[in-house]
């Protein structure tokens, strides 16, 4: 089974706050594929739910699923008991988020208001829109090709699907719904010209200004939920941004070097850099166990698994060419006729079970690291 890509991000960042499956004695968090499975099999979903994945439980059978397609974010409650998509209820917008909630499982009823088909369908003129502008910018773009998550800083942890690119603009520029707007011009307000590309563990938005295409892209930070939104220029630049995430991430065991290079950051009186300077010296000591972290990053760089020749099992690659791409069996033969198909694209780590899955079926495959 593919499992969609926010599922992926949340784990690797689960993992790392966490160290053990169990939060708070009560949500068990499934924390690989075969648990996973496990459950799909067990509780039929194929049957029930073939469109959802269980992600946890807590310890009166509650259940929180999430969609198999990564335009659909959200996190749903539900039961092994009642197993219906007409039964959910909306847990939260999705798996990081609800994990900085701390995973509730009691959320209001009259928070998790479903969304109706037109607000659906206005979301997705808006989310189609969107793209579209950005489009026209490759340098926002190429930011997003290469992203850092940096933990314990301050820094970005969190960055959108970009083809689902509206859905992160939640909590900043909407609410709920697309239509209930939450963006003004007076002081204080979140301006339709700004967006969302990345955010920290505390929600903290990384936004940049579509007015500002001359310059660039400059790229601002504010804290969330300060009553109003007060702009932090943190870069000159949207490249200049990335360049200064890449030394961080690629240095950020050395607190030598962090040191050294943020002090540069923090000459201008910056509000920002001067917190992210004083997380930097508030770092731990690193035990033995997490420096040996270091040479197991490669596990989580992200790669993508390439079908290069189906093999002899053509009936089944095409079944699970349907299955993840949402296509018909007409479409799905299409595609298998490709001399390079796409199957997987994820941490190393976690495309594994992928590159298993088809060469078990006799495929050729290919794995590229980006």
């Amino acid at each position: 089974m593919k499992l969609p890509n926010q599922w992926h991000r949340f784990i690797k960042t689960f993992q790392k706050k966490f160290d053990s499956e169990i939060v708070d004695d009560i949500v068990h968090i499934f924390q690989d594929e075969e648990t996973i499975n496990e459950r799909f099999t067990t509780h039929e979903f194929e049957i029930y739910l073939p469109d959802y994945i269980p992600v946890a439980d807590d310890s009166g059978g509650q259940l929180a699923v999430i969609s198999k397609n990564d335009r659909d974010t959200k996190v749903y409650l539900t039961s092994y008991g009642t197993l219906q998509e007409k039964e959910f209820r909306i847990l939260d917008r999705d798996l990081l988020h609800w994990m900085q909630q701390k995973f509730p499982f009691d959320q209001k009823e009259s928070e998790m208001t479903e969304t109706t088909a037109e607000e659906q369908a206005v979301f997705e003129k808006e989310n189609d829109r969107l793209l579209q502008k950005m489009s026209q910018f490759p340098l926002l773009l190429n930011f997003w090709k290469k992203t850092y998550s940096i933990e314990n800083l301050c820094l970005p942890e969190n960055y959108p699907v970009i083809d689902n690119i509206l859905a992160f603009q939640e909590g900043y520029s909407f609410s709920s719904v697309v239509t209930d707007k939450l963006i003004g011009e007076k002081a204080g307000d979140f301006k339709e010209s700004w967006l969302v590309i990345a955010s920290n563990y505390f929600a903290d938005p990384f936004f940049i200004d579509f007015n500002e295409v001359q310059k660039n892209f400059p790229v601002y930070f504010a804290y969330h939920g300060a009553g109003k939104w007060t702009p932090i220029q943190v870069a000159d630049n949207i490249s200049e941004f990335q360049e200064i995430l890449s030394k961080i991430f690629e240095n950020r065991f050395d607190r030598n070097y962090l040191d050294s290079f943020l002090k540069e950051l923090t000459i201008s009186d910056n509000e920002f850099w001067d917190e992210v300077y004083q997380n930097v010296l508030d770092m731990p000591d690193r035990t033995e166990e997490e420096q040996n972290e270091k040479s197991d990053e490669s596990d989580w760089r992200e790669a993508e698994v390439y079908i290069i020749d189906i093999g002899p099992n053509k009936m089944k690659i095409i079944s699970l060419l349907k299955e993840a791409y949402k296509l018909s069996g007409t479409e799905a033969l299409q595609m298998s006729k490709q001399n390079r198909i796409l199957y997987h694209k994820g941490p190393y780590k976690w495309i594994q079970a992928s590159v298993r899955e088809l060469e078990n079926l006799g495929a050729t495959i290919e794995i590229v690291t980006l």
